[in-house]
């Protein structure tokens, strides 16, 4: 459930004022749209393209910055975006404080906090936003200065006091340092929110999912199931495949795909039922159908679970195969490097 402890804006819908229809806009927009498929690579290189022309550096350099982020080149990323940055006026507010945001990603992932936190610093003097709170007291966190964090983590919930993500996300900063105590009562004032919207009733069922409190998340989600809501039948197929019982896991995607069409994540959670059973052949089986479907929703689990149903039946060779082309396609992941090395030697 936990996010990756960055703040990761969603890409805009615009590609930053100032495109003029050109061939550098052109390449912008390209850009753009291999960022949306994951195509970090090719994304770059229609950026740079862009920057080359000399038209609205701004959005072509906070491109670079993007995909280079998606390649796992963080420091590389930081001084794209503070290229981006050095385009911008005091006409341009909105996309000043964009590019911080992304600037302060690429330097918490590379682990550089310090700088992190001077660039929230920046951008709580433009405007005093949960986001930059939460992330400068991640920052503080990962340095052990608890104090400092809880702070920021305060005011990070005062600003958003019904946000769940963000709670989640605090209470997993605490548990990353084994602090899990002094991160409980976030969760607890969460779950204590006034809320009897469906919506309230999913959020806190995910918070009792997180701190593995089955009964109460399920108590919470059978309404919501009974509706074919489908975040609630997701997260109820879920706590049933935690709890070994992959029948009713495997009714309720089939259920969804039956109420709400195909899509990768229930396909996704067809392929943990077959692994869970054992049943290989089957997981990977789904797997192509998920893969077949367009967009990139839940692609990078789908890829990574065929490396492990290949591992797990035994064929080795397939599975680097497929283990190279999840770290071309997905360089930044951690995880699937593992992989991939561990297969090598096989």
């Amino acid at each position: 459930m936990k996010k990756s402890l960055w703040i990761w804006i969603p890409l805009a819908a615009v590609l930053l004022t100032g495109c003029s229809g050109n061939d550098g806009a052109d390449s912008i927009a390209e850009g753009m749209t291999a960022m949306e498929n994951k195509e970090y690579q090719a994304a770059l290189e229609d950026f740079k393209a862009a920057a080359a022309l000399g038209e609205n550096d701004a959005a072509a350099y906070r491109g670079e910055g993007l995909a280079l982020m998606g390649l796992g080149q963080y420091a590389e990323a930081a001084q794209a975006f503070d290229t981006a940055l050095e385009a911008t006026d005091e006409k341009m507010p909105n996309t000043k404080r964009d590019i911080l945001y992304y600037k302060a990603t690429a330097l918490y992932k590379n682990k550089d906090y310090e700088n992190t936190i001077s660039v929230c610093d920046e951008i709580l003097t433009l405007n005093q936003e949960g986001d930059a709170c939460y992330l400068r007291g991640a920052c503080y966190m990962a340095q052990g200065d608890y104090d400092k964090a809880k702070t920021d983590f305060d005011a990070a919930v005062a600003l958003s006091p019904k946000d769940y993500d963000l709670v989640l996300d605090i209470y997993g900063c605490y548990q990353e340092q084994k602090r899990s105590a002094d991160g409980a009562p976030y969760l607890e004032n969460a779950l204590n929110i006034e809320d009897s919207s469906d919506e309230g009733s999913y959020q806190k069922a995910r918070i009792y999912f997180y701190l593995e409190d089955y009964d109460n998340a399920q108590s919470l989600l059978n309404p919501l199931v009974e509706k074919k809501n489908g975040e609630a039948m997701a997260l109820m197929a879920k706590i049933y495949l935690e709890e070994g019982d992959t029948t009713h896991a495997r009714n309720l995607w089939q259920e969804l795909i039956s109420s709400a069409g195909e899509s990768q994540t229930a396909y996704n959670g067809l392929v943990l039922c077959d692994i869970q059973d054992g049943d290989y052949a089957s997981a990977l089986e789904n797997v192509d159908k998920g893969l077949a479907l367009s967009g990139e929703e839940a692609r990078q689990e789908l890829m990574y679970n065929a490396i492990v149903a290949c591992e797990r039946q035994g064929d080795f060779g397939t599975a680097r195969t497929k283990a190279q082309e999840y770290v071309e396609k997905y360089p930044a992941d951690e995880r699937g490097t593992r992989e991939y090395t561990f297969l090598q030697t096989r």
